[in-house]
């Protein structure tokens, strides 16, 4: 009788543990598709037409504000520069809390960029620095203002489905 008991009991012990393995397959193919149905619906979601123009708006004015400091620092002597380069520091940290969807990010960033490369030139004006190494901070920062344009651009297009 125990020989005969045997296989049987094999026979149940290969079956359940097939069971614990296709439970286990199964729970995980869950969570991924729950994992992933997630990450579509906030993806899509962040980046609503609705959100990108609000938050490309706030944007604008961050670079509006800046662009207008930036004029007036243009005015000033190199040791005068103190004032108008806080003011402009105040205005990009200002930019960096402003939240945006996950498509803009590279629009914010830009942006960022270009007002930290502006704000080095004016350190560099003031410091006494050469005209030449001014002049080439301002043009790094041109760069940056031009790709901030044509992310906003870009983003505008393809929102709500921007995959960025």
């Amino acid at each position: 009788m125990t020989d005969a008991a045997a296989p049987e009991e094999k026979t149940l012990n290969s079956r359940s543990s097939r069971l614990g393995w296709l439970r286990i397959v199964l729970s995980l193919v869950f969570v991924l598709a729950a994992v992933g149905t997630y990450g579509w619906y906030s993806l899509q979601n962040s980046c609503k037409v609705k959100a990108v123009q609000e938050a490309a708006a706030r944007l604008v004015r961050q670079k509006d504000r800046y662009d207008h400091s930036y004029q007036f620092a243009t005015s000033v002597s190199p040791g005068a520069v103190v004032r108008p380069v806080a003011e402009l520091q105040q205005i990009l940290m200002d930019t960096q809390q402003v939240e945006v969807p996950a498509c803009m990010q590279t629009a914010k960033e830009e942006l960022v960029n270009y007002m930290g490369i502006v704000i080095r030139a004016f350190l560099a004006y003031g410091a006494g620095e050469t005209d030449q190494a001014v002049r080439e901070l301002i043009n790094a920062s041109e760069g940056h203002y031009d790709n901030f344009a044509n992310e906003l651009k870009a983003v505008d297009r393809c929102a709500p489905l921007c995959i960025r």
